[in-house]
């Protein structure tokens, strides 16, 4: 599938987490600036839900290379309160690019894994090592 010159606009930024998205490709891509903690995880994990709620875009990249240490309750987080926003939303396919580190990179593919054990997502998703491999996946 050829993407259609469309360029992304800015839907929300911080010093920790940007959201862009490209309506006439139907595709948001969001993208972890750097390690966060709980409350900054919930922060930027809200916005994502409302920006796929608000645009019904069906396809997103999310980024979190620059992720390195969750603790326990941001993992619980995410595998059940996020997913489930995610799952309320329009997204039918999520690539995720995974940070290089072994122990984090593990530590996400837990947070997907106990979110599908639970019939949480509805949505297909796959992890990526890079951007690039995420972006061709995302538009087949």
């Amino acid at each position: 599938m050829l993407l259609k010159p469309s360029p992304f606009k800015l839907y929300y930024s911080s010093d920790f987490y940007t959201i862009k998205v490209d309506r006439g490709n139907n595709l948001l891509l969001a993208e972890w600036q750097r390690p966060v903690n709980k409350d900054e995880m919930v922060a930027g994990g809200t916005k994502l839900y409302e920006a796929l709620r608000d645009t019904g875009i069906t396809r997103a990249v999310a980024n979190a290379e620059r992720l390195v240490m969750l603790d326990t309750v941001t993992k619980e987080w995410m595998s059940t309160t996020f997913y489930e926003l995610l799952s309320q939303t329009s997204l039918q396919k999520l690539a995720r690019v995974l940070p290089n580190s072994l122990f984090s990179k593990l530590a996400l593919e837990a947070v997907a894994t106990r979110a599908e054990a639970q019939n949480i997502n509805r949505f297909e998703f796959k992890n990526f090592s890079s951007q690039t491999e995420a972006l061709l996946w995302i538009n087949q």
